[in-house]
């Protein structure tokens, strides 16, 4: 007996062993290839222009290089390239990305139209469908009435799935750290699928994005005493971060594999998901392009609400986090029946929706019932009265840095409720920021 005890743990310890290794060395590679490849293309882009510069719609104030995409997508290949064992459909895989990352490349430095990108996300969403067999062939139980199975609706089921994943990704990616984040957590909640069912191969996959996106993170984030970001993902690195997710989602969740349930997918995407549908959906309704850009997404909401970009990012990863271990868990240790998994993240995306469309009037709402506090509370809009015999000022004015420290203990509500972060709108002016005159906000 003890004999066969020690026959079975050996292999399992030498399994664990080699996976450390393997782990070891689809990790360091593509970290350092990212970091190498960012520095070395930073002063490049700088000098040919390839970077994003200011405006009045976004926060940065330096031109920032577009360069985070094209190099993880260097990094991956190189990893690839100096690690034996090729994956399965790596040709295909290559393939697809290598064409959004071209045409990501060309919309960065030039612009592209909607079209045009869309062209060649369906490209790429039939290189994955149709030469590496991955697509969705099944929706799962989602009603309580049997698997949905889509027969030769899979293929055009795929293209809109892929397609909307990309757009859901680009669409995020609206401060410093967002995207990048957020597809580290998609992918780290894939990664983890994949090692409780020692799929090594789709782990594999994960780990080499995990380590490229966390050498990005190193230059995207507001770490190390910099105020923005050195270097953005652009649409290049947006659309293949996003193609990314989509590629191992399905692969998981389909065919003979089928780790994860379809609905476990949209718990793992869900925080993308919402708010580029729910952007979407809003523009619709009011008439105009779903692609229009606009100031209406999540962030954009913290940000106006109060809280600063660190802030905001924390909020929306907690809840990202939160929403995956919650479909993981609930999924695979809890037994959750799927139909009632995929009920709840409908009522929270309804939740989110109605939220979303009506922040605006719950801010104007707070404005009106608070407007004798919140009129005059920001620093160049104190009066100060001197002493008539003095002429000395005896009024306690706070400093701007000191209401700015008050103000980081002001929640979401606290901001949309009390509203102490918004100015009385007067004759359709645009809602001021602090420390913005309506010079700039112009």
């Amino acid at each position: 007996m003890q004999a066969e005890m020690m026959s079975y743990i050996q292999p399992n310890d030498y399994v664990y062993q080699e996976t450390a290794l393997m782990a070891l060395n689809y990790f360091l590679t593509p970290l350092l290839a990212t970091v190498f490849f960012i520095l070395a293309l930073y002063p490049c882009a700088l000098k040919i222009g390839f970077t994003d510069k200011p405006s009045h719609r976004k926060q940065h104030q330096k031109h920032t290089p577009l360069i985070g995409g094209i190099a993880i997508y260097f990094a991956i290949l190189v990893t690839l390239f100096f690690n034996d064992g090729p994956l399965p459909n790596q040709t295909a895989f290559i393939a697809a990305v290598s064409l959004l990352v071209c045409v990501g490349l060309i919309d960065d430095y030039k612009g592209l139209d909607v079209k045009t990108r869309f062209i060649a996300q369906i490209a790429a969403g039939l290189i994955m469908a149709e030469l590496a067999h991955i697509k969705i062939i099944d929706l799962g139980d989602l009603l309580g009435l049997g698997n949905i199975h889509l027969g030769s609706y899979a293929t055009a089921f795929t293209l809109f799935a892929v397609v909307g994943g990309i757009n859901a990704f680009n669409m995020i990616d609206g401060i410093d750290g967002l995207a990048g984040s957020l597809t580290l957590i998609s992918m780290a909640s894939i990664a983890v699928v994949s090692w409780i069912f020692q799929d090594w191969t789709l782990f594999k996959f994960c780990i080499i994005f995990i380590a490229s996106i966390l050498a990005f993170l190193l230059f995207n984030l507001r770490i190390f005493g910099r105020s923005s970001a050195k270097v953005f993902l652009g649409d290049t690195g947006s659309t293949l971060l996003g193609f990314t997710v989509c590629w191992l989602s399905i692969d998981a969740s389909q065919g003979d594999k089928n780790l994860i349930t379809p609905t476990t997918v949209l718990w793992i995407m869900a925080l993308p998901l919402f708010d580029s549908v729910c952007i979407m959906l809003r523009r619709l309704s009011r008439g105009r392009s779903p692609f229009n850009p606009d100031r209406e997404h999540l962030h954009h909401v913290f940000h106006v609400a109060g809280y600063s970009i660190d802030q905001t990012l924390s909020a929306m990863l907690f809840f990202s986090v939160g929403l995956s271990f919650t479909g993981i868990t609930a999924s695979l240790f809890l037994k959750v029946p799927e139909p009632v998994l995929f009920g709840f993240f409908i009522l929270l995306f309804i939740s989110h929706y109605w939220l979303m469309d009506h922040a605006w009037m719950t801010i104007k709402i707070s404005r009106y019932l608070n407007r004798t506090k919140a009129v005059d509370r920001r620093v160049e809009n104190q009066r100060t009265e001197a002493d008539m015999r003095s002429k000395i000022d005896r009024r306690y004015t706070p400093t701007q840095q000191e209401i700015e420290n008050n103000d980081k203990f002001n929640g979401f509500y606290g901001a949309a409720f009390l509203g102490q972060r918004f100015r009385h709108k007067s004759n359709g002016q645009k809602i001021l920021k602090p420390g913005e005159n309506q010079t700039t906000a112009s």
